[in-house]
């Protein structure tokens, strides 16, 4: 399963976001590229600690749950997240793809972090389950607009 704390991985991500159009149409979902990109951004603001979650019940925060969903089962089409995921809303396309790109470096520089936040669904995570469901996830969004 890929890190989002390896240097190589992050890059190939780094070299995805390029790809990415305003305009680039999404294949499933209800989301569009500017969303998508606040999203991401929410995601590792909750990974650094800076947007706090409230934690949802249910089986994820268990785990062998949380193990199979971040390492092994296919993020599935249509999933929603938790709502402090899409706090910020788009402004501008340069702007928040440089918000993006700062944030998933200064996240993949953080891999010698001790204590991480939890996450409202998965429960308790430790930076190595943050660096593999960041890849998960924004490999499953990029997917999404085809890049």
């Amino acid at each position: 399963m890929p890190s989002m704390f390896v240097p190589n991985t992050r890059e190939r991500f780094q070299r995805r976001i390029d790809r990415l159009k305003p305009e680039s149409e999404r294949r499933w979902g209800t989301i569009s590229a500017s969303q998508m990109v606040c999203h991401l951004s929410d995601q590792l603001r909750l990974a650094l600690g800076e947007l706090s979650g409230r934690p949802i019940s249910g089986p994820l925060r268990y785990s062998p749950m949380r193990w199979l969903v971040i390492n092994v089962m296919p993020w599935p089409h249509g999933t929603k997240g938790p709502r402090e995921a899409f706090t910020t809303r788009p402004a501008n396309w340069e702007s928040d793809v440089k918000t993006l790109r700062e944030l998933l470096e200064r996240f993949g520089s953080s891999a010698g972090q001790t204590q991480w936040p939890d996450h409202p669904l998965f429960g308790t995570m430790t930076g190595t389950l943050w660096a593999r469901l960041t890849c998960k996830h924004f490999d499953h969004h990029f997917r999404q607009f085809g890049v």
